[in-house]
């Protein structure tokens, strides 16, 4: 299995290291990882190679000088990143701005991979005016040589998401939280039906640490007994289309 979204709090090799064997104990061979606790550019340098010496954490950069966006896009791009990663309610810049309109333009002239977390709950501010769908339909058209993830598809509006950009090749869906918040549900026959309509554009992750691996896992293989896919869709959304998007 490849997974697409794990956290760290620790930057340390020790600690990255028991991340990738913890994973590996589980099935998971490589996964897209993110630290959540950068604070200076050592941080980030320090995180990229760390997570390359375990040969199974891949680093993703998270925007967080919005001051000096231009430097903030070049620096991540020169120590080597292949993938960059927005979390609008984390950067507390509503949805619409003209930030992100600028980001993707700088982007544009980059090979890196955009990852876009769609939870779009603000709990500690007014909720935005501004339809996230339809902006980033506007995002998208400016990168379109650049793969996107859209972190947790959607959620609740996932078949709106599958309808908007599912004759766009370069963007991918992300089931991390959405597979396991939304268990049960109706949300759930959502899933099951992408999963067997949409298995090449599909990825899975287990957002660890938020939920627990075993929560994930028994989560994945319930949906997935559900589902009844064939194996060469199995094969598709565990572990070959994020291979395909690390690629490039």
């Amino acid at each position: 299995m490849f997974d697409s979204n794990i956290h760290v709090q620790n930057n340390s090799f020790d600690n990255l290291k028991l991340i990738s064997n913890k994973i590996k104990a589980n099935n998971i061979t490589k996964a897209l990882c993110m630290f959540d606790n950068e604070k200076k550019f050592k941080d980030r340098k320090l995180f990229y190679d760390n997570c390359l010496k375990t040969n199974t954490l891949i680093p993703v950069a998270t925007i967080r000088n919005t001051k000096n966006l231009k430097n903030e896009i070049e620096n991540i791009n020169k120590i080597g990143f292949k993938f960059i990663k927005f979390h609008p309610r984390n950067l507390n810049i509503k949805i619409g701005n003209e930030f992100y309109t600028k980001a993707f333009r700088l982007i544009k002239k980059t090979k890196l991979n955009i990852m876009w977390c769609t939870f779009d709950g603000w709990s500690t501010a007014k909720i935005s005016e501004m339809n996230q769908l339809e902006f980033l339909s506007k995002l998208t058209n400016i990168v379109d040589n650049n793969k996107i993830i859209l972190m947790h598809a959607g959620g609740p509006n996932i078949l709106k998401f599958y309808e908007k950009f599912r004759f766009s090749e370069n963007i991918f869906f992300d089931l991390s939280y959405t597979i396991t918040h939304y268990e049960n549900t109706s949300i759930e026959k959502d899933i099951i039906f992408l999963m067997n309509k949409f298995d090449k554009r599909i990825v899975s992750g287990c957002d660890y640490p938020a939920i627990k691996l075993k929560k994930y896992l028994d989560s994945l293989n319930k949906i997935l007994k559900k589902a009844k896919i064939k194996n060469f869709k199995l094969k598709n959304i565990l572990n070959n289309n994020l291979h395909y998007i690390l690629k490039g």
